[in-house]
């Protein structure tokens, strides 16, 4: 018993105050106080009750705002990743364009001069 009216008490003076608490009983009839008490009890707690509904409410709105923020971070990872492979793609094959390039270029038309060629001709039949 003594324990729920420590609780009650403290409910009423964290929703209320002490000093607001005195004032309401202080001006009522002893006969009403016990009812205001009990009253003011309830809504304490109903306020308590409340408040603690809406950090659980903020709470789950944290949470998924934070997966929110893990997934499109996770997003932008793979975008920046696959950013670089473009990047380096496209890197290499610049790279092996302009390896290929430092070659001497083939030249068709001087082949097409030496399959006319009779000498290449005969060497080529005699292989």
């Amino acid at each position: 018993m003594h324990d729920k009216a420590a609780t009650d008490f403290s409910s009423i003076h964290n929703v209320f105050g002490s000093r607001k608490m005195s004032k309401i009983l202080s001006e009522l009839p002893i006969s009403e106080r016990a009812i205001a008490i009990w009253t003011m009890t309830v809504e304490a707690q109903a306020r308590v009750l409340s408040i603690q509904a809406q950090l659980d409410e903020a709470h789950a709105q944290l949470a998924c705002a934070v997966a929110h923020v893990a997934n499109l971070n996770e997003q932008a990872s793979m975008t920046n990743l696959n950013q670089v492979l473009e990047n380096s793609n496209e890197q290499a094959t610049v790279a092996n364009r302009t390896k290929f390039e430092s070659l001497p270029q083939f030249n068709f038309e001087d082949v097409a001069e030496l399959l006319v060629d009779p000498w290449f001709s005969t060497y080529l039949s005699n292989i």
